[in-house]
């Protein structure tokens, strides 16, 4: 039976997160249980773009402050680390924005660029996956316009490295292909405990455009199908409701049947969400798949890059698989012609200054 822990925190004060994040380890069995003296231990946050933690886009430093000083207590030397949107090009400014750098020189942690790869069944994973000898993953508990949740299968996608991500959305801008690889990365990284950031988390138009929302749980465990298993019943879906949830269960990597999931801490419904904001996409969700393609072209989504907002970073175009947006002096803009609606330039921006647009028949049938 897996275990899952859940832990009350109300805020990211920095004893009150250690506290609470020992709390959550220790009903796992503690840090000693993982990490052993002299071990290279990597922790892969999510550091999705270059935004500050306050906006609740990135995981929060204090977080990773906490379990990074549980591993030194345990004797582990401390490796941070992720490959994050716009394919690491703007890593230095998001470990300076995100608070990351800052808590890493406060704490002697070593932070690590992802630009070398191994690769493993076609897939170029981070070479400190590797080199590292356990890896702990701490994501944050958000939406995605994509994939609905982004959580603790998803967070290893980040050890993906370069434009390669790139090529797995061109081909797959759906969400179900798209789970396919993250499930695959998932089983290759396969991090040994997994820390959810959900202190605040994000609603409606995640993982970057969304609005943050009080959470106050910390999630903690070995199980990331579990994991998400729990992270859906507190925004208020079913486990297998959410696409890469199911395809990791269906492969056997974790338990979903939140029956079989040991609770340890404080419990389930305690935690779970009132009227939670999914994205505007979800509608598409209701449509079967050998249809959406067809469907797309009456009932539709589409990211818009709002002009005004736009402060021409160029990270949108470098995060496009298909070479749609135009940013210069005088202009900014999506070929909606090409746009296959991966909405990866939605994820990656910064500014809110890409939003995603319905049709006029997409606002008559859902509103």
């Amino acid at each position: 039976m897996s275990t899952v822990s859940l832990s009350r925190c109300a805020g990211y004060d920095t004893d009150d997160v250690y506290d609470a994040v020992k709390r959550s380890i220790d009903l796992l069995g503690g840090m000693e249980k993982y990490v052993k003296p002299g071990m290279n231990v990597l922790i892969k946050p999510n550091l999705l773009t270059d935004s500050p933690p306050e906006d609740a886009v990135v995981t929060h430093p204090e977080v990773v402050r906490a379990v990074g000083r549980l591993v030194r207590k345990a004797g582990g030397a401390v490796w941070v680390g992720d490959s994050p949107g716009g394919y690491g090009k703007n890593i230095d400014q998001i470990f300076d924005k995100s608070g990351v750098r800052h808590i890493a020189d406060e704490e002697d942690f070593e932070l690590m660029k992802f630009t070398t790869a191994t690769f493993v069944d076609g897939m170029p994973i981070a070479k400190q996956v590797f080199d590292a000898d356990l890896v702990i993953s701490i994501p944050k508990l958000k939406t995605h316009c994509v994939t609905v949740m982004t959580g603790a299968i998803k967070n290893t996608f980040g050890t993906v490295t370069g434009l390669y991500k790139a090529e797995c959305h061109s081909r797959c801008p759906k969400e179900r292909d798209l789970a396919g690889i993250l499930v695959k990365v998932h089983s290759i990284v396969k991090p040994a405990l997994t820390v959810v950031d959900g202190i605040v988390g994000m609603e409606g138009d995640g993982p970057s455009g969304g609005s943050p929302r009080a959470m106050n749980v910390l999630i903690a465990g070995e199980d990331a199908v579990a994991i998400d298993s729990c992270i859906a019943k507190i925004v208020g879906l079913e486990p297998l409701d959410l696409t890469v949830t199911k395809q990791a269960y269906e492969a056997g990597l974790g338990e979903a049947d939140l029956s079989k999931i040991k609770i340890a801490g404080e419990g389930l419904d305690s935690f779970i969400a009132k009227d939670f904001k999914f994205p505007k996409t979800m509608p598409l969700r209701m449509i079967p798949n050998p249809v959406l393609r067809w469907a797309l072209g009456f009932v539709g989504f589409k990211p818009y890059i709002d002009r005004d907002i736009c402060v021409r970073c160029g990270l949108c175009r470098t995060a496009c698989p298909v070479d749609c947006i135009t940013i210069d002096e005088s202009y900014c803009g999506i070929d909606c012609k090409k746009c296959i609606r991966c909405l990866c330039c939605h994820e990656v921006c910064p500014h809110k200054a890409i939003s995603i647009r319905r049709n006029f028949l997409t606002k008559m049938v859902w509103g």
